[in-house]
């Protein structure tokens, strides 16, 4: 089933869901390993991948969200009303973060003067011209997201557990198997 139904996640959704998922990790971790980097070649190209997977999650978010708009969401299976409005707000919360942090990383890697080419196919419009100024405040909001970004992924994943585990409802597994 593609589609979500009010009891269970669909197969797009769930790719959705797990692809990002995996491209998140990714990209926190390659840019971890590049800010660890000398300047070189090898750096250039692990910030390129960087560059080019988080411009690639921007998208996903984007194009997750239209989905979301056109399916029925999965009646929540939370314990309380409060829990429940808790993990909307969670969600809410992951959006705006998986949004902003590559948004303002193609907006500082601009501002410090380099375009963004995701993959080498294409460049991403330039929104910001050149200004170093600029480009260090971007940075330092772009390392605090990402910090913020690993401690909500780490609260939803362990939101899921919670509910697999303590309170044994099938919210964990509409999102691994969709039932």
């Amino acid at each position: 089933m593609l589609k979500n139904t009010i009891d269970s996640y669909g197969l797009i959704a769930r790719l959705f869901h797990w692809i990002i998922f995996l491209m998140v990790i990714g990209v926190i971790m390659g840019g971890d390993i590049a800010a660890d980097m000398p300047a070189g070649p090898g750096k250039a190209v692990i910030l390129g991948l960087h560059k080019s997977f988080g411009f690639t999650i921007l998208v996903l978010v984007v194009l997750r969200l239209l989905w979301r708009l056109t399916n029925p969401r999965p009646r929540d299976l939370g314990a309380s009303r409060f829990q429940n409005k808790l993990g909307h707000a969670m969600h809410f919360f992951l959006y705006i973060l998986l949004l902003s942090q590559p948004t303002i990383g193609i907006l500082m890697s601009q501002a410090f003067g380099h375009p963004v080419y995701p993959f080498d196919l294409f460049e991403v419009p330039t929104f910001v011209n050149e200004n170093i100024r600029l480009g260090k405040i971007l940075l330092e909001i772009h390392e605090t997201l990402w910090i913020v970004l690993a401690i909500s992924v780490g609260i939803h994943a362990a939101a899921a557990l919670k509910h697999h585990f303590i309170e044994k409802n099938r919210t964990l597994m509409r999102m691994i198997r969709g039932k």
